[in-house]
């Protein structure tokens, strides 16, 4: 007989599938968005983020958002959930949380160069060709649209 906790149960959860947690991090300045462009990663090397990455286990969503930012961008920023965004995209699924950073300290740079070949402030209607193709339809949610499934090739 098969019940809560039963081993059986047990092997059904172990064939779950599991998806990333990655945060983001919107850095605004007036009309500008601050950007990374990703080089030697294996993944969208040439395209243009928001700084962000996966969550680390044991972390809050926030708190790898914020870690995120300092890591890649160099500043800590007071931040407030913006969208979450699941994703599909070829053999990648998963989740993408957005933040948008009210205040932050400091001049956003490439604190990770061995993962970045560049960075830098680009005016939101006129972000780069290569960037991640989510980033323009998050900048233009309205405050209250806040869940948006994506998927792209």
């Amino acid at each position: 007989m098969r019940g809560f906790g039963s081993d059986e149960d047990q092997d059904m959860k172990a064939e779950r599938d599991r998806f990333p947690a990655v945060a983001h991090v919107m850095l605004r300045r007036a009309d500008q968005l601050y950007l990374l462009r990703r080089s030697h990663t294996g993944f969208m090397d040439g395209y243009y983020v928001l700084p962000g990455g996966h969550v680390s286990h044991g972390e809050s969503v926030t708190q790898g958002a914020y870690r995120e930012c300092l890591e890649e961008a160099g500043v800590r920023a007071e931040l407030q959930p913006r969208c979450v965004l699941p994703y599909i995209s070829g053999r990648h699924q998963g989740f993408n949380f957005v933040f948008e950073a009210l205040n932050f300290q400091g001049e956003p740079y490439v604190a990770e160069p061995e993962l970045f070949d560049a960075g830098g402030w680009y005016p939101i209607d006129g972000l780069p060709g290569r960037c991640a193709p989510w980033i323009a339809e998050v900048v233009g949610l309205a405050q209250d649209q806040w869940f948006r499934e994506l998927r792209w090739q």
